[in-house]
């Protein structure tokens, strides 16, 4: 592994790859930054931990590898399957709406992976994410909304044009806000980031490729001619109580 020493700095690592990869580049990373550190001059800033965020690469999501995953789980902060993944680890088969298996499979990954904190944030296509942190299940909505279900306060998925690489723009704009260490009200860190991955993943899917840089002419960036932090603010006021409510439908269903 070859990092330039910029990008040993960096508070937040995005990690697409098989378990094993995964501990291989977390070791690697941590002895290269303590490296980094020892060589640093006397009285030099001290670079906090940094967190990992993993995504495990779809062919090996399978049950021979689900030791390998909790043993994975030590190494990070995040781990980020789409739904399919996460119940092929297990051997299962999912819907989108079984919030029920997914609160059982999330809390396994807990109870016999991560070594403390930690959480696992499952994908879950047009139905938003599902952040799991422990004792708190939070069923997070996509900022479009299947057409059937839309209410009074989503918007319609009639704007998605081509879901490819929402996804991976969901967790670039997880992992900033993340690092950033930003909180909503009422929601946790990671649920926060959430919320800003799944703006991120919004502009990505309303056309076929890369979604078009602008500004207004007040200089503000705009993308596909809409403002990023006016979509979050929209966005956020959704996520919110009473809002809140609404969207923690699974915690009680892991529960009982």
């Amino acid at each position: 592994m070859s990092l330039p020493q910029s990008h040993l700095k960096t508070k937040c690592f995005h990690l697409i790859c098989s378990p094993s990869r995964c501990i291989d580049l977390v070791k690697g990373i941590v002895a290269k930054r303590e490296k980094l550190m020892a060589n640093a001059p006397q009285g030099s800033r001290l670079l906090p931990q940094p967190l990992f965020v993993w995504e495990p690469v779809p062919d090996l999501c399978i049950p021979d590898e689900l030791n390998n995953c909790y043993e994975a789980l030590q190494y990070v902060d995040v781990i980020s399957p789409n739904h399919v993944e996460l119940a092929s680890f297990f051997g299962e088969d999912i819907s989108l709406d079984d919030t029920k298996l997914l609160g059982r499979l999330c809390n396994d990954l807990h109870t016999n992976g991560f070594r403390g904190s930690g959480a696992v944030v499952v994908r879950t296509g047009k139905r938003g994410c599902y952040v799991a942190e422990g004792a708190r299940d939070t069923a997070l909505p996509a900022y479009y909304t299947p057409v059937d279900d839309v209410g009074e306060n989503s918007l319609s998925s009639e704007k998605v044009v081509d879901p490819t690489g929402g996804g991976n723009a969901f967790l670039g704009g997880f992992c900033v806000a993340l690092a950033r260490g930003c909180q909503i009200e009422d929601l946790s860190i990671v649920e926060t980031a959430a919320v800003y991955g799944s703006v991120a993943a919004s502009f990505a899917i309303e056309q076929v490729g890369m979604p078009k840089l602008g500004s207004s002419d007040d200089g503000t960036e705009l993308w596909n001619g809409a403002s990023a932090f006016a979509r979050l603010h929209e966005f956020e006021q959704r996520v919110r109580p009473g809002g809140l409510d609404a969207i923690r439908k699974a915690s009680k269903a892991c529960s009982e």
